[in-house]
């Protein structure tokens, strides 16, 4: 069976292409660059280079593939043109529908972020919570705009699944750490020594196999026109560090980072950033999450597709090792 694929050089979508071709499938992915490209091809995999901007080249290569996973998207803490998160992540969406569509495709398993349901201000949120609080960036606006299209295809009668990852972590094919990873490589080659923002604050945080596995169960058991958040347990950043230390024996104390200077730090990288042309590591509206837990309830994951969860402490664990070979 062949499977078409988007974001293939992207952290989840590397870890997806590999464990589909380990499954025996062909892959057709669609890159933007030759140089990415080099890093996912091989035997099982058929490159095909295009944007999602150009349905022609979308077209081109999911012809006579049977299923489409749609992992691409700009995932940025900013953009200079921010327009550009509504051109990938809904237009571009909205051609890779079209484009399955005009295929005839069995199925199509669309990425968007736990983050689509914000911050959990009564308890874990699920797929059915209504969203309490406004976007806090472009991106999960983007993202939630997408949804609603996604559903509009259902109703034509696409076969689409949503999956809905949070906090990813875990080992990277290539490519730099970023996000919760980062974090956790910092820390143990000794450069990371904060705890930031409120520390009492929940995630949920989810390992990296635990969200390919996710997207697989989805494609093989996923119901038309669900959507299932692939997450793992909620954790407060008290938590996530004491296991961090206990896993990987570094008892190194770390220093509270007050929300307002997290803020300043922000606010300094976003104007340098827009003076200079260079991606800030933060911006204001990114760290204003900071402030708010953000625990979802994973159980119809868990019931429905059969995903099991790894546990914070042996996600850290293998991350750990990862890091350490």
């Amino acid at each position: 069976m062949k499977i078409f694929i988007t974001g293939g050089t992207g952290y989840i979508g590397s870890h997806l292409v590999k464990a589909l071709v380990a499954r025996g499938y062909i892959v057709h992915a669609l890159c933007r660059s030759e140089n990415k490209a080099k890093q996912i091809s091989g035997e099982g995999v058929e490159i095909f280079f295009g944007d999602l901007d150009k349905e022609s080249k979308i077209l081109e290569a999911m012809k006579g593939c049977d299923i489409v996973f749609h992992v691409a998207a700009i995932a940025k803490v900013w953009e200079k043109d921010s327009g550009r998160f509504y051109k990938i992540n809904v237009e571009g969406t909205k051609n890779v529908l079209d484009a399955a569509l005009e295929c005839g495709v069995k199925r199509v398993i669309f990425t968007s972020t736990g983050g689509v349901y914000g911050a959990s201000i009564n308890g874990p949120l699920s797929e059915s919570s209504v969203r309490q609080k406004d976007f806090f960036n472009e991106y999960e606006g983007s993202k939630c705009l997408a949804e609603s299209w996604v559903k509009d295809y259902v109703i034509q009668g696409l076969d689409v699944v949503i999956v809905s990852p949070t906090r990813v972590y875990g080992p990277y094919l290539f490519g730099k750490p970023e996000s919760a990873t980062r974090m956790i490589h910092d820390f143990v080659k000794g450069s990371w020594r904060w705890i930031p923002g409120p520390a009492e604050k929940l995630g949920n945080y989810v390992y990296i196999d635990d969200v390919i596995e996710g997207h697989i169960l989805a494609m093989e058991k996923g119901e038309k026109g669900r959507t299932y958040i692939l997450g793992g347990a909620n954790h407060s950043y008290t938590d996530f560090f004491s296991i961090l230390k206990s896993v990987s024996g570094i008892k190194r104390k770390l220093f509270p980072l007050p929300i307002s200077l997290i803020y300043l730090i922000a606010y300094i990288s976003l104007k340098l950033a827009e003076w200079f042309n260079i991606e800030p590591a933060l911006t204001p509206k990114w760290v204003a999450k900071a402030k708010y837990n953000w625990e979802v309830d994973t159980s119809r994951a868990v019931l429905e597709l059969g995903l099991k969860p790894t546990s914070l402490e042996s996600g850290l664990r293998k991350t750990v090792e990862w890091i350490r070979s």
